[in-house]
């Protein structure tokens, strides 16, 4: 009896990574294998196929496909396919799933709770600590670290959930045993160890300047949200910020300097309505299902606002204000009120008004509190 995945790595050779003609494929189709059995007359009248497609149709068999499944396998690695149990639900559910996912070591279960972290690989000093202990602190508390084995924030981001004792998954761009970049052979080593390495391309694919775009969307696909440590202005992190978006998961950014390129990108993200994080706290409490005990006053105890008062405060004098921040302040009141609703009373967009809530936040002038809520100060 033939291997059901065997017609799933069949139509991954044919479409390539990143297609989301497979979905399509299956919305036209009762199976896939009733697509395979329409042959050539059947994919020409479905009218969605390239001339290049039709003839990697053709041109690949399922027998290749097999022993493709048996190498692989020989290899110690684990082929998932979107039918099979074991395949993550969560990147299941995007516009693309990968046809087949190759796997080295073990992937969290369903109920794991995976937060992606990326950013640049010419991270500064304090990138490389603020990746790190966030993963650090991520993994400590139950979490799983997805991120993209590159120099930079992505290998600290792996090494601090391991330091921690952690599970992390790796998702790569080329086959899990092709040589690219030796210098993390070691840590790609290790996560396979404690969690896993993933990747759709089959053993010894080769690394391409178009292979780590496209992997990017697997990465924000596996998590329910993604934190972006440090990124320029154009970099591709914000390729994974974007598939994110799409996907409708969560976006995170820790703030930098205005004056660093490489917190360029990561402070236009908190403009357009990323929440900025500085510790794991900030992350987990968007998350009350999988962390109940993730309290206000568990978070960094640093930077805790006092406890909102008992009676309505007096008007605070508010000249030195710029108007923005002067019409989102005369907004709040004592009960928390979501930004969105907070921007529609003062008249703001959402983009003013976030530079507003932290010109007020620097005033000491609100209290913010989980999911974007503020009340005054």
């Amino acid at each position: 009896m033939r291997d059901k995945r065997s017609y799933w790595l069949w139509l991954q050779h044919a479409m390539g990574a990143g297609s989301t003609k497979p979905s399509r494929i299956l919305e036209m189709h009762e199976s896939l294998e009733e697509f395979y059995e329409s042959g050539r007359q059947g994919w020409l009248l479905d009218g969605i196929f390239t001339p290049r497609e039709l003839e990697n149709l053709d041109s690949y068999t399922l027998d290749q496909a097999e022993a493709q499944l048996e190498f692989t396998e020989k290899l110690g690695q684990q082929v998932l396919c979107p039918e099979d149990a074991g395949y993550p639900a969560l990147l299941r559910q995007t516009v693309s799933p990968p046809c087949a996912l190759y796997v080295k070591g073990q992937l969290p279960p369903e109920e794991a709770l995976c937060i992606a972290m990326v950013g640049t690989r010419k991270a500064s000093p304090a990138g490389l600590s603020a990746a790190n202990s966030i993963a650090y602190s991520l993994a400590k508390q139950g979490a799983v670290v997805v991120s993209g084995g590159a120099l930079g924030i992505d290998s600290a981001c792996h090494t601090g959930a391991l330091r921690a004792g952690g599970k992390t998954v790796c998702v790569l761009g080329c086959g899990i045993d092709y040589n690219y970049l030796m210098k993390n052979a070691s840590l790609r080593e290790a996560v396979s160890h404690s969690g896993a390495l993933v990747s759709e391309y089959p053993p010894n694919t080769p690394a391409s300047a178009n292979s780590f775009p496209i992997r990017n969307r697997i990465i924000s696909g596996l998590s329910a949200g993604t934190v972006v440590v440090e990124a320029a202005a154009k970099s591709g992190s914000l390729i994974t910020v974007g598939f994110a978006l799409e996907q409708g998961r969560d976006v995170f950014a820790v703030p930098g300097a205005v004056t660093s390129l490489v917190s360029q990108g990561t402070n236009s993200l908190i403009r357009e309505g990323a929440k900025p994080v500085t510790c794991a706290e900030d992350i987990l409490e968007e998350y009350p299902s999988f962390f109940p005990r993730c309290r206000r006053e568990e978070r960094c105890p640093a930077v805790l606002p006092p406890d909102p008062p008992e009676e309505e405060p007096a008007p605070l004098p508010v000249p030195q204000l710029s108007p923005e921040g002067e019409a989102l302040y005369r907004a709040l009141g004592r009960e928390p009120a979501h930004l969105s609703q907070l921007a529609a009373q003062a008249g703001l967009s959402m983009g003013a008004a976030l530079g507003a809530v932290t010109e007020l936040e620097l005033g000491g002038l609100v209290h913010s509190y989980s999911g974007r809520r503020y009340s005054r100060g």
